[in-house]
């Protein structure tokens, strides 16, 4: 992509701010990434950059469908890992991603987090429901883990119920962050995210035989370079997997 594209965009502020600098003079890639995925792909680009040191990953992170808007609106990204395999199916039908440029990247599960001094803290699905619980953390069906946490309640029967009790928020990470800031009572969230709680409390796990199947998808989106190429093989690496156990995420 050429210098001046990029420098377009930046100036009408279409990506996210970037989160890590780069040595001067280094071949750029540009990843988008979920932001639940915001600490090991972090560590995973520096691992790459240390092993490829003349190229630069530029990392920026949102709600997925936000970063796929980005992508439908013309913004250079060279790799885009989601939180949902659905919205890279959707680019690959749009022929902004290959159908061979995609792969599976990890998995994860639901949990149910409470504010601190929550009383009585759920401990089960049915316990959602209780008076106590006024405010429930959950962003909008458009963000992956929005769209997960619906189809669970309304696999349970409790979608209709708590959706006046809905606090909407921008993205898995704003999720955990309105528990930990009182601003919600409870919230359903990544399994991976409630190990970063500052405050929020642990509930409960969503059951097993009730957990939706929650796929992330790394692609390649437009005409490769060799760094981007290198870089979208070094996710399905064993350094990449290995971050991502670490974190708590599923591998595929």
């Amino acid at each position: 992509m050429s210098r001046a594209t990029r420098a377009t965009w930046a100036a009408l502020g279409l990506l996210l701010t970037c989160v890590r600098p780069g040595p001067a003079g280094a071949d750029e890639i540009v990843a988008a990434g979920a932001v639940s995925l915001r600490g090991p792909l972090t560590e995973i680009a520096r691992r790459f950059e240390d092993l490829r040191p003349e190229a630069r990953v530029q990392l920026t992170f949102g709600a997925s469908s936000f970063l796929a808007a980005q992508i439908r609106a013309g913004a250079p990204v060279d790799v885009f890992v989601s939180a949902d395999t659905r919205i890279v199916d959707d680019l690959v039908a749009e022929g902004l991603v290959e159908p061979e440029g995609h792969a599976a990247f990890a998995g994860n599960r639901l949990v149910v987090v409470a504010r601190p001094g929550l009383a009585p803290r759920p401990g089960s699905p049915d316990e959602l429901d209780a008076p106590g619980i006024r405010r429930v953390a959950i962003p909008n069906g458009a963000v992956p883990v929005g769209r997960y946490a619906r189809e669970w309640l309304a696999r349970r029967g409790l979608l209709d119920r708590l959706a006046p009790r809905f606090v909407v928020t921008e993205h898995a990470r704003a999720t955990l962050a309105a528990v930990d800031a009182g601003h919600a009572d409870v919230a359903i969230v990544y399994a991976t995210d409630a190990r970063l709680a500052r405050a929020a409390e642990p509930a409960f796990e969503v059951p097993a035989d009730e957990q939706p199947t929650i796929v992330y998808a790394a692609a390649r989106v437009g005409e490769p370079t060799a760094d981007s190429a290198a870089f979208f093989r070094w996710l399905g690496g064993p350094a990449a997997r290995e971050i991502l156990a670490r974190a708590g995420f599923r591998l595929p």
